[in-house]
């Protein structure tokens, strides 16, 4: 996988499956996981997904109102347990689903692990102005305790 400080405006993908799909069974469901730093071109790839079908949650949907983003550090783990809800309903109902968040660390994966075996896990190396306007120091946090996902 390249490296987060690597320049790119590009994208590595990688697929987990707890079980082996069988060439007859189609799977109903699809979660497909975008990660990367802001201004990484997350939501951006998401939204494409969405003209084929799939819905769109990420935690900073639970900050918008009337079309405005309102960032209230206190309510972030409100916002990743909205998105984590949000997404075990659709995919309950047997939906395709992409989610974009940072995900930096790997135990933030963890929870849509167990939601379906049919995952796929994509990050997005881009190097955009974000679209939140968040501090160059906070980006800078992020990519320091951002952790590397192991390849199959």
């Amino acid at each position: 996988m390249q490296n987060q400080t690597t320049p790119s405006n590009s994208f590595n993908q990688t697929t987990c499956s707890k079980t082996a799909r069988q060439p007859n069974h189609p799977v109903k469901t699809e979660l497909v996981l975008i990660r990367g730093l802001p201004g990484s071109g997350k939501s951006t790839m998401a939204s494409v997904l969405t003209l084929v079908g799939y819905e769109h949650y990420e935690a900073d949907m639970f900050f918008m109102r009337d079309g405005v983003y309102h960032y209230d550090a206190t309510r972030i783990r409100d916002a990743h347990a909205w998105c984590q809800k949000l997404t075990r309903e659709a995919l309950s109902s047997g939906r395709r689903v992409v989610v974009s968040n940072t995900f930096t660390m790997l135990r933030e994966i963890e929870p849509y692990r167990s939601m379906t075996s049919n995952l796929r896990i994509v990050e997005a190396l881009g190097k955009w102005e974000n679209s939140h306007d968040v501090p160059t120091e906070m980006v800078q946090r992020m990519a320091e305790r951002w952790e590397v996902l192991a390849t199959h």
